[in-house]
C-alpha cells in the first residue's frame, strides 16, 4: 500500500495570542499552542502518538489530545509534568468555587489584617494595594479607601510603620520552605548573589511570608485530591509575585512582574497584598476559573496514562517526570509517530534553577 503523501510546511505561522488555559501559569518559552496543533494537524492522523521529550508547559501534548492524537510528555524538571497536567485536566468549576469561599472563610480577613491602614483623605479605613520598599525602607502605599471609593497613595504613616514592626516581630504561623538557592552545596548560577538572601524564604517580606503561608496552609486541608492540586497551581502562579523579585514601573505602580531569569531583587520592590494576588489567581483573567472553563470547552476526552501500555487501553495522555536521554525506559521502542519538540535554550534559562521557588512550596525534589 502507498504511503500517504504528506504536504510540506512550507511557509511561516503566525503565533496566536495564548488562550487562558496557557494563560494561569508563568512557564518559559512556552511554544505558541496554534503553531504546534497546526504540525500536529499537517503531519499525523486521528490516533497518532505525538511526543515531546522536552515538553516544558505541554502545548504538544495538549495540543496533541485536543485534535484527537494521544499525546506524551516528557520533562526531566517535575514543574513542567505539574503545570501541563494542571493545564489539560478536566476539573468541576463549581467544585473549585466551593473550595474557594472555604479558603477565603478560612484565610481573607487574617490576612487583610496584615495590610490594614488609614485613608489619608478622610482618615477611615482602607486596605493596602502594594507597598514600595527602598532596599530595607516602605516609602510609597497604594491602597483603596471603602469610604472614598478609590485608590489612592501615600506616604507610609507612624501607624503604617508600627505595623510592619509588629509583622517582623511576629512568628511565621505554618511551614514553609526555607531551601537554598544551591545546588550540591554551589549558589544558583542566576541566584540573587546576596548572602543575606540565599533561600526560597528571603525572597519575601515578613508579610507576604506570613500571608503565604496562612493560604497555602488553608489549601492543604482542601479534602478533593484533584481540587486541592489546582489551588496549589494557583498559589504558585502567583508566589513570586509576592516576592521581592517585582521591580516598580512607573507607569504601572500597582503591578509588577518577575522581571529576569533569575533570582533579582531590585533596590526598590513592589510588595503586593497577598489576598489580592491569590484571589487574581483564582478569579483573574488569567486565573484558574477562566483557564479551567477554556480548558473544559477545548479538551474533549482526557484519560492519563499511568505507563506507556494505557494508551492502547483508552488513555490518550501520558505525562512523565523523565531524562530525555533515557526514553526507552519508559517508550517502547518504534512506537511513537510524530516527535515536537523544543530543546532547552543552552545555559540561556536555568529552568531548574527558576522552578525552585515552585518545586520548593510544591515540595517537590529537583533531583538533576
Amino acid at each position: 500500500m502507498a504511503k500517504q503523501k504528506i504536504e510540506q510546511i512550507n511557509y511561516a505561522t503566525v503565533a496566536k495570542p495564548h488562550t487562558p488555559m496557557y494563560l494561569m501559569h508563568k512557564y518559559w518559552a512556552r511554544k505558541p499552542h496554534n503553531v504546534v496543533s497546526e504540525y500536529i494537524e499537517n503531519y499525523t492522523k486521528g490516533g497518532d502518538i505525538v511526543l515531546d521529550p522536552f515538553c516544558g508547559s505541554g502545548p504538544t501534548p495538549i495540543e496533541a489530545i485536543k485534535l484527537g492524537r494521544k499525546g506524551i510528555g516528557v520533562d526531566l524538571n517535575p514543574i513542567s509534568t505539574f503545570v501541563t497536567r494542571m493545564t489539560a485536566v478536566p476539573i468541576d468549576i463549581n467544585q473549585i468555587k466551593n473550595a474557594f469561599e472555604e479558603i477565603k472563610a478560612n484565610c481573607k480577613n487574617e490576612i487583610n489584617d496584615l495590610y490594614k491602614t488609614k485613608c489619608k483623605k478622610c482618615g477611615k479605613d482602607a486596605s493596602i494595594i502594594c507597598t514600595h520598599w527602598d532596599n530595607s525602607t516602605p516609602t510609597k502605599i497604594y491602597y483603596y479607601c471603602f469610604s472614598c471609593n478609590k485608590k489612592l497613595d501615600k506616604k507610609p504613616d507612624d501607624e503604617d510603620l508600627k505595623l510592619v514592626k509588629k509583622v517582623e516581630k511576629m512568628g511565621v504561623p505554618y511551614w514553609y520552605p526555607t531551601q537554598r538557592l544551591a545546588y550540591n552545596g554551589e549558589d544558583f548560577k542566576e541566584g540573587t548573589h546576596d548572602p543575606n538572601i540565599d533561600s526560597v524564604d528571603k525572597l519575601f517580606t515578613k508579610r507576604n511570608l506570613v500571608s503565604l503561608t496562612i493560604i497555602f496552609n488553608a489549601i492543604s486541608k482542601v479534602k478533593e485530591e484533584k481540587i486541592k492540586q489546582i489551588f496549589l497551581f494557583a498559589f504558585t502562579s502567583m508566589s513570586h509575585l509576592a516576592s521581592k523579585m517585582t521591580p516598580v514601573r512607573p507607569t504601572r505602580p500597582m503591578s509588577s512582574f518577575w522581571a529576569m531569569h533569575r533570582y533579582w531583587i531590585p533596590p526598590i520592590f513592589m510588595e503586593s497584598n497577598v489576598w489580592h494576588l491569590f484571589d487574581s489567581a483564582v478569579y483573574g483573567t488569567q486565573g484558574i476559573v477562566e483557564g479551567k472553563t477554556d480548558s473544559n470547552n477545548q479538551i474533549k476526552y482526557y484519560k492519563e496514562a499511568k505507563k506507556f501500555e494505557d494508551l492502547n487501553d483508552g488513555a490518550n495522555i501520558f505525562l512523565k517526570t523523565h531524562h530525555a536521554l533515557e526514553l526507552t525506559q519508559i517508550i517502547p521502542k518504534d512506537s511513537v509517530d510524530y516527535v515536537f519538540t523544543d530543546p532547552p535554550y543552552g545555559g540561556a534559562v536555568q529552568y531548574f534553577e527558576l522552578s525552585t521557588l515552585w518545586a520548593s512550596w510544591l515540595k517537590l525534589d529537583l533531583n538533576y
